[in-house]
This record gives structure tokens, C-alpha cells and sequence, in this order.
């Protein structure tokens, strides 16, 4: 069994951090060390999806995670997320994400833990895991985000022309 745990502060309302989460970082630099990131789903409710990424080197590793409870603190400044394994290579996987805002500070609390590796030696993915971070890359996120927009924006004018030129034919 391989545990991962890390704690991180964002700038930003709890409100914000989640919006940003779920947008998957358009950019990452990797070193030596693995870095991990997750993106959340539009609807952070039970059943929904977490997307989950390794990225040692070269190697990806991607699985998802299903949302088995979520729970909300008594000033909704705190949401905490509790994740089993959806599909991937590994026989067991559990998480439980944190985010606590206080004054314009979102504190991120990440725990994770793997049971069998499906597709590489467990022993390796520890050595792997033991200098691997978390990675939020809220710039990477807002650039995807922004990205997003702009390819909407375009689908709706698009379809604004196209309805225009329709209603004209003719």
C-alpha cells in the first residue's frame, strides 16, 4: 500500500479554487520528481468524476475517482471530498480532498492511498510516490479555462451566423 498526503495554500475564495479545478492544466513542467494533479467535475455531488494524472518522465499515468460523499462545513467555507476508485491501474484507491478558505486563502488538504499496482511494480510507484508533489498549476488551469471561453465564444458566433445567413436565404 503506497499513502500520499500534502498540504497547499491558494489565493483565492473556496468558491474560485474549485472553478479553477476543473479545468485540467493546458501546460506542466516535470523535473526528476512526479508530479500529480486532479480535476474536478462541473458538479461536485456523489457519483461525479475526479480525473486523476501521475506524470513521472515520460510516463502518464491516469485514473478516475468516484465522489462517494461530500461534505460541507457550518460556514461553507469548508468541503471536504471523499473519492474511491473508478477505473485504473491500480486494485484499491482512496482520497479525501479538503479545501478550507479563510479570508481570501484556500488551504488544500490532499490524502491518498493506493492498493496494487496494476500495470508496474508496487515497489517502484513507492520510490515514485515518495518525492512526487501535487501540483494545483492554477496559472496552467486559468490558461485552460481561458482557452475554454474562447472556443465557446467562437461556437456561439458561429451558430449566430450561421442562423443569421438561414433567416436571410432565400
Amino acid at each position: 500500500m503506497v499513502q500520499f498526503s500534502q498540504t497547499s495554500w491558494q489565493i483565492g475564495t473556496l468558491t474560485d479554487t474549485l472553478d479553477i479545478m476543473r479545468y485540467a492544466p493546458m501546460n506542466l513542467s516535470i523535473g526528476k520528481n512526479a508530479v500529480l494533479y486532479y480535476t474536478l467535475p462541473k458538479s461536485i455531488e456523489s457519483g461525479e468524476f475526479i480525473r486523476y494524472t501521475i506524470m513521472a518522465g515520460f510516463r502518464k499515468v491516469s485514473w478516475t475517482g468516484i465522489i462517494g460523499a461530500v461534505t460541507y462545513g457550518k460556514t461553507k467555507n469548508v468541503i471536504e471530498i471523499a473519492v474511491r476508485l473508478g477505473e485504473g491501474p491500480f486494485r484499491g484507491f482512496t482520497a479525501k480532498h479538503t479545501f478550507d478558505s479563510v479570508k481570501g486563502i484556500t488551504t488544500c488538504f490532499d490524502d491518498m492511498t493506493f492498493q496494487g499496482c496494476k500495470d508496474f511494480a508496487e515497489d517502484t510507484f513507492s520510490i515514485v510516490m515518495a518525492s512526487a508533489s501535487m501540483v494545483y498549476a492554477i496559472q496552467a488551469r486559468e490558461m485552460a479555462r481561458e482557452q475554454v471561453a474562447i472556443v465557446e465564444a467562437k461556437k456561439k458566433t458561429q451558430a449566430f451566423e450561421a442562423l443569421d445567413q438561414s433567416a436571410t436565404a432565400g
